[in-house]
Formats: structure tokens, sequence, C-alpha cells
């Protein structure tokens, strides 16, 4: 494919060391770069100093912004990406638009509007209601697109199941290990101490398991280990957060991590006690990378290995998450049947060369047959003549608006 551009439109400038959803972003951007396309990312975000030095070219837009218009349209993207079913929703139009030969990607990371029903339902204790209104809008966006790239097998038939978008219109991708890590190299069960947690604090998931694990299951875990502590890194701590640091007992909270793979080996245990998410997680599959056997729950295992995969029964019980991660701490021999089990998860599901070429080959199809890959995308077609002409029209009034004050 030389000479054809790839757009990144994106909600934030990737930061894989802060989020897996960062990590998602950069996988498939050099995923394309490697089949030759030219990458080029824009955001209407402000830089971060934790931003990934891609390497790619990189535009600062604007919302509401018929400047938007003339750039993308001289730019002239082969294929443009949607980080987020929002971007889409602000940017679709326009790209549809000036690039109507464009094909277009929605790459969920995960899918939000499940992991927010999990949410609402967790707080409110009421059965799981997958039809909200966010749903809407992520299912419409998708509708909208050529192809929605999904992290996770299991959303993918959720999404077939549940919300009748068909097959040909999702394709699973999910995170690509380019080299499976040598063990040997790795530090030992005696070579390690003490429990660990990673994951970003501007994710509600990990905010939730974090408060969890102080409140119900380290009371519950502590006096099981004395002496051992757990550790917990994330980006974007707060005071919300650093208030959970219990020196007394061992658990302290600290930002994030310079490197997460090497600070993962020094531990003997990694902990994800997830309550809601979707998605794969970028936590374990660190853990798995670093050669630190991993306690999560059954929120936290989905999509990443099978329910009886992990070497030790999955739960969300916090007096049971406590008795495995104790008898996993203590136990050499339990601890390297769960590490070899991360090893096969890595090995069966996760690399490279099984999904690289297959993924670029979806899309070279699309391309080729793009007329009739829309021709039968009925209702795409409809909300783009129907719904989405309201976001159109909302953003062309702010647009004016802005104008008229002169911002």
């Amino acid at each position: 494919m030389p000479g054809k551009t790839a757009l990144l439109l994106a909600k934030q400038w990737p930061e894989p060391a802060s989020t897996a959803a960062g990590r998602r972003t950069l996988d498939i951007l050099d995923l394309l770069a490697e089949a030759g396309y030219r990458i080029e990312i824009a955001s209407p975000a402000q830089p971060t100093p934790f931003q990934a030095s891609t390497g790619y070219g990189e535009h600062q837009i604007a919302v509401n912004d018929d400047r938007f218009d003339a750039w993308v349209r001289a730019l002239d993207p082969a294929l443009v990406i949607y980080d987020r079913f929002v971007m889409e929703e602000q940017f679709g139009w326009r790209v549809h638009a000036q690039c109507p030969k464009a094909v277009t990607l929605l790459d969920t990371s995960d899918f939000h509007s499940l992991r927010e029903a999990r949410h609402q339902a967790l707080k409110s204790g009421q059965p799981l209601d997958l039809f909200h209104p966010i749903a809407e809008r992520e299912v419409a966006a998708m509708a909208r697109c050529d192809l929605a790239v999904m992290i996770s097998q299991v959303e993918v038939e959720l999404l077939k199941q549940h919300f009748a978008l068909p097959d040909w219109q999702l394709y699973y991708l999910p995170f690509l290990v380019r080299e499976l890590p040598d063990m040997n190299s790795l530090p030992g069960f005696d070579a390690r101490r003490h429990l660990v947690m990673i994951g970003g604090f501007k994710h509600a998931p990990n905010r939730d398991a974090t408060n969890w694990f102080a409140e119900a299951i380290w009371p519950r875990l502590h006096p099981l280990l004395p002496g051992v502590e757990c550790h917990v890194y994330g980006a974007y701590s707060d005071h919300a957060m650093h208030r959970l640091t219990s020196p007394k007992t061992g658990l302290r909270i600290y930002g994030r991590a310079d490197d997460a793979l090497t600070t993962l080996a020094r531990y003997r245990l990694n902990l994800a006690p997830l309550r809601f998410g979707a998605g794969q997680k970028g936590k374990i599959l660190d853990g798995w990378l670093s050669g630190t056997p991993t306690v999560t729950t059954p929120v936290g295992a989905e999509s990443m290995a099978g329910e009886g995969d992990w070497g030790y029964p999955l739960s969300d019980d916090a007096d049971q998450f406590a008795q495995t991660t104790a008898r996993l701490y203590q136990d050499k021999t339990a601890w390297l049947r769960v590490r070899d089990a991360g090893c096969r998860a890595l090995a069966d599901n996760f690399c490279y060369t099984q999904h690289a070429a297959a993924f670029i080959e979806r899309l070279e199809n699309i391309t080729a047959n793009l007329q009739e890959h829309r021709k039968r995308n009925i209702w795409g077609r409809i909300l783009r003549r129907t719904e989405h002409r309201a976001e159109e029209f909302m953003s062309r009034w702010i647009e004016a608006k802005n104008k008229a004050a002169g911002t």
C-alpha cells in the first residue's frame, strides 16, 4: 500500500505507558506503518508530557471548526480511524463529506457501553441493562463505519447477538505481542516479594478495584500474609487514591510506574480485582509478560483466557480472592502453575504473527470492494441520512456561534 495515508482521529494523544488503550492504539498504527501506510495523528486534546514520541505526523485540530474540512480534504487519507465513538460523532460527517472514498474504522479499545452498563449495575444492584443511551450512540457510530475493530471476542459476540451488527462489519484484533518472554531470564518465585497492583487512575474500573481491595480484600488478606505489603501503581493518582495508603498494614499507593514490566518483575503476585470493565486488560498482559502470576476476577479474566485456563478458581468474592492470593503467594508449585498458564495464554491468543497479516488483508478486501461493502450496510446509510445529520447541524450551529462571538 505504498503512498496511502492512515489518519487517526484521537480523543487523547496516545499514552502507552499510562493506559492500555494508548498501547492498543500504537499497536494498530505500527501495524499499518509496516504495511506501507503513512501515519498521521490528529487530536483536539492538549499535548501531555506523557504522550508517546511516535515519529508519526501529529496535528492539533479543533471540534466544531470548519478548518478541519479543508485540512482533511488536502490530506486525502485512504483510511481514517476513530479511537472513540465520540470522535466519530464529532468528525465522521466531515470525513464522509470531504473524503468519501476513505475506509473508516472505529476502534473501541473496549466496548464502552458494556463497561458503563456493568458500572451502573454494580452501583445500583440492579440487573445488567445493555440498552442505554450510550449504547445507542456507540452502536450507531459502529454502524456508520466500514469496520468496527474490537479487542474482545466476547464483545464481538455480544454485538452480533444483542445489537444485530453483522459479522462482516466487526473484526477481532487483540493486543499484539511481538516477542514472547523467556521465563528463565526473569526473577523466579524466591527472588520476588510482596504484592502489586497497576493501572491508570483516570480509568473508573481501576479506581473502583483499588477502593474495593483496600476496603474489602486487604483486611482479609493482610492477616494471612504477615509482613507482606501491597504496592499500588497508577498514572494520574490523586488524593482520593493516596488516602488509602496504610503504612501500618503495608498498603501503599504510588504514582505511575516508570516501566511497568520492570516494576512488575520485582513482585511475587500481580492483583487485578476488577468488579466491572470491558475489553482486554493491559495490567494482566503485563503481568504475563513480566512472569508475574495474576490473580483476577471473572470480569478481569474476560477475553484474556478461558475460565479454566488460570490455574485457580476465578471469583469476585472478597474472601475467596484473599484466600487464592494467600495460597499462591506461599505455594511455589501453584505459583509456577499459574505463571505457566499465563505463558500459554500469551502464545495461544496474542502473538503478532497470528493476527497482523489477517487484519491487513481484511482492510485490503474492504478497500478493493468499498462500494459493495457500503451498499449492504443499509443501517449505516440510514443513520448518516438521519441521526447523524442532527450532530452535523449542532456542530454547525456551535461553529457559527463561535464565529459570531469572535472565538
